[in-house]
C-alpha cells in the first residue's frame, strides 16, 4: 500500500493548528466532522483572559504571536516560548500548537515526538492521545529498533484515550446528536488503532474485536475494514467469508474515494478469492454489495473451489496435486506439510512475475506463477530462493523458465505460496533486457498554399 501519500492526506485532515478557531475538523476519509464538543483543545482565551493569568505582558504577547503566525513560523516561536516560560499556563496549549504545525509541514517524526511531550505535560490531553493514535499505523515498520515498545506505547496511548474519552462530559451548547458523533467518531480511531497493534501482534480474535468496534463508529473507515479482514484471513483456521466481505467494503469505500491504496487492497483482495474460490466469478457482485453494508448479510458464504481437475498440464497437475490438500487449512493441511516439507522438486515450469534482491549478499528470490487463476489476479505461486545464480536478476516479468528446488515453507493467504530453495534450470539472460527506445516524431510539414 502507498503509505507515504495515505500519511500526507491525513496530515493535511489532522488540522491541530488552527484551535484559535472554534472549528476543528479531522475525518480520515475526508467528510468533516466537528470535533470541538469532545477535543478537549484548552483553546486559548486570547484578549478575554485575566491579566493575572499571565506573569506579563512579554508572555501574553509572545504568546499571541505564536497564535498568529503560520505553522511554517510558529514553530521557532514556540520553542523559544516555551525556553523563556517553562512554567506557563499556555504550556499544553503551546505544545500542542508545535505538534499540529510539524504535522502540517509533513515532519511526522518531530510531530509525534511533541504529541508524546503533551502528553508528559497533560496525561488526559485527548488532541494528543488522538493524534498519535491516528498517525502510528502508518508510521510504524516492523523492522524498527524499538517495534515492541512502540507497539507497547501505541497500545497504551490507545486504551487510556478510550478512558479519557468515556468520562467527557457534553459541553454546553452542544446537541447530544453532536457530542455522539464526535465521541464516535474519536473512539473509532482508538479503537482502529488497539486493532492495528493487535495485529501486529498476530493476536486476530482481539484485532477483531476492536477493528469491529472502531468500523461501527465510522462505516466510512477504509483502513478498519481492511485490517478487519485481514484478522480473519490470518486467523486459524483463516475465516475467507468475514475476511472477503470486510476487505471487499475496502475495496469499495477507497474507490469510493479515490483513495490511492484502493488497487493494492483490490489487488490483495483478488488474490485471495481466487485462491479460496477458484475464479474471480462474482467478486464484483459482492464489492458491491459490501458497498452498501458494513457488515455481511445472515448466511452470507463464498463458495469454495471444488478439487481442481486434472489438466493434462504435467506441471499444473502436478503443482496442484502438491498444493491443494494446503488450502484446506488445519489438519489436511498440516498432514501434507509435514510429509513433503524438504522434499525436493523438479521440471516444474512457470512465468516470472517479479524478481528481488534477497537479504543475502548473493540471494534473489523469483516469483513464478504457475496457474492461470494466479497469474490473471497478478500473483505468483512460487517464491524461488536462487543464491547460485546471480544472472537470475536478469529475468524480467512475464519470462517462461523451469526450476527445481526444496520445498522450504509456505503462505495460504492472500493466495497459497511455496517457497523453495533452488535455481532455474532453464537458460538464463547475461544481461538485462535492453529498454525499448522512445519513440522518435518527426515533424510534419505541410505545403505553404500559394499567396493570392
Amino acid at each position: 500500500m502507498k503509505k507515504t501519500t495515505v500519511l500526507w492526506t491525513l496530515t493535511l485532515l489532522v488540522t491541530l493548528s488552527s484551535r484559535a478557531t472554534a472549528g476543528e475538523h479531522a475525518n480520515r476519509d475526508g467528510h468533516a466532522v466537528d470535533l470541538t464538543p469532545v477535543a478537549r483543545m484548552q483553546a486559548p482565551p486570547q484578549a478575554a483572559a485575566k491579566p493575572t493569568t499571565w506573569s506579563g505582558r512579554d508572555e501574553y504577547d509572545a504568546y499571541m504571536a505564536i497564535v498568529k503566525e503560520t505553522p511554517a513560523k510558529l514553530i521557532p516561536l514556540a520553542d523559544a516560548f516555551l525556553q523563556k516560560y517553562p512554567n506557563s499556563f499556555m504550556k499544553v496549549d503551546v505544545l500542542t500548537r508545535i505538534m499540529g504545525a510539524y504535522a502540517q509541514s509533513n515532519d511526522m517524526a518531530k510531530a509525534v515526538e511533541a504529541g508524546q511531550k503533551v502528553l508528559q505535560a497533560d496525561p488526559d490531553n485527548l488532541s494528543a492521545l488522538r493524534f498519535l493514535s491516528l498517525t502510528f499505523p502508518f508510521l510504524y515498520k516492523q523492522d524498527q529498533a524499538d517495534a515492541t515498545a512502540a507497539l507497547s506505547r501505541a497500545d497504551s496511548d490507545a486504551h487510556h484515550g478510550l478512558e479519557v474519552l468515556q468520562k467527557l462530559q457534553k459541553p454546553a451548547g452542544a446537541t447530544d446528536e453532536q457530542f455522539q458523533q464526535g465521541v464516535k467518531e474519536v473512539r473509532s480511531i482508538f479503537n482502529s488503532c488497539i486493532g492495528f497493534v493487535a495485529l501486529q501482534r498476530k493476536d486476530y480474535p482481539s484485532a477483531i474485536t476492536a477493528l469491529k468496534s472502531a468500523g461501527a463508529d465510522n462505516p466510512s473507515d477504509v483502513y478498519a475494514f481492511y485490517r478487519l479482514g485481514l484478522a480473519y484471513m490470518l486467523s486459524a483456521p483463516p475465516d475467507y467469508n468475514n475476511a472477503i466481505w470486510y476487505i471487499a467494503r475496502a475495496v469499495a469505500l477507497a474507490q469510493a474515494a479515490k483513495n490511492p491504496a484502493a488497487d493494492d487492497i483490490n489487488k490483495y483482495l483478488k488474490r485471495a478469492y481466487v485462491n479460496y474460490h477458484g475464479t474471480d466469478t462474482g467478486l464484483a457482485d459482492i464489492i458491491t454489495q459490501a458497498a452498501g453494508s458494513p457488515n455481511p448479510p445472515d448466511g452470507f458464504k463464498v463458495a469454495k473451489a471444488e478439487a481442481p481437475a486434472k489438466t493434462g498440464n504435467n506441471t499444473i497437475d502436478a503443482f496442484n496435486q502438491l498444493t491443494y490438500p494446503l488450502k484446506l487449512g488445519g489438519e489436511t493441511a498440516q498432514k501434507q506439510w509435514d510429509g513433503i516439507k524438504g522434499q525436493p522438486v523438479s521440471n516444474f515450469g512457470g512465468t516470472v512475475a517479479g524478481v528481488e534482491k534477497g537479504t543475502d549478499p548473493n540471494l534473489y528470490v523469483v516469483r513464478i506463477a504457475v496457474l492461470d487463476s494466479t497469474k490473471s489476479a497478478d500473483g505468483y505461486d512460487i517464491e524461488l530462493k536462487d543464491s547460485t545464480q546471480p544472472d537470475v536478476k536478469n529475468l524480467q516479468k512475464g519470462d517462461l523458465l523451469t526450476f527445481k528446488g526444496t520445498l522450504d515453507s509456505y503462505v495460504a493467504t492472500p493466495n497459497l505460496i511455496v517457497t523453495l530453495v533452488g535455481e532455474v534450470t532453464s537458460d538464463l539472460p547475461d544481461k538485462p533486457a535492453a529498454k525499448p527506445k522512445p519513440p522518435v516524431h518527426h515533424p510534419v510539414h505541410r505545403p505553404t498554399p500559394p499567396s493570392n
